[in-house]
């Protein structure tokens, strides 16, 4: 299991994952939100298809809630991707780049050591000095975060820590089966739990 962000990242995260909805509102603008090419593959799909059949001036706030609950079932660590700032390695960084970073830091079939391996060497391949020096201080930061992390659930009580690791499993097991269903089988759930306009 991954945990690399702490407590206090997540909440803060959580508590403005509403943004899209809200911005969207408040605009009266309708559409794919501006970072819908971030996402990974699953969450992008399911948000493409969601928006797919909107036409501009139709009521979108079926389309804005279901967004909605996407966002609000990533976990913690691609949040902080989309919705944090860019590590200090990748701050100058071209997009390009950017998104060679953030494709393996979606990857959910890598374990935490393959992730981070990876990272290295994609690192050592394109960073500059300096950037190569602020990326080894962001691993070793993560590192620090994701012990303190581990030590705080470790503190829990026996019933919290036993719900944390079910939750944490059930977001894994989301994540597999988004990752394969397919169009079809996305829109005729998606239809399931839509609001009738009636």
């Amino acid at each position: 299991m991954i945990i690399s962000i702490t407590l206090t990242l997540s909440l803060l995260l959580l508590s403005s994952s509403s943004f899209f909805i809200e911005a969207a509102k408040a605009s009266n603008q309708c559409g794919l939100p501006p970072f819908v090419d971030d996402l990974p593959n699953s969450e992008k799909k399911e948000i493409l298809s969601i928006w797919k059949d909107y036409k501009s001036g139709d009521d979108c706030t079926d389309q804005r809630r279901e967004t909605q609950e996407i966002i609000d079932n990533l976990t913690s660590d691609i949040r902080a991707v989309l919705f944090g700032r860019p590590p200090s390695f990748l701050k100058d960084a071209p997009i390009s780049v950017r998104k060679m970073f953030r494709d393996i830091m979606h990857n959910r079939t890598l374990k935490h050591d393959e992730k981070k391996q990876e990272l290295n060497n994609l690192a050592v391949q394109i960073l500059n000095q300096k950037q190569l020096a602020e990326f080894r201080r962001y691993l070793e930061e993560r590192e620090h975060q994701k012990k303190e992390f581990e030590n705080k659930v470790n503190n829990l009580s026996p019933a919290a820590k036993e719900v944390f690791h079910k939750l944490e499993r059930l977001k894994a097991e989301r994540a597999k089966i988004m990752d394969v269903m397919t169009d079809d089988v996305r829109k005729e759930l998606r239809q399931l739990f839509r609001r009738s306009k009636n």
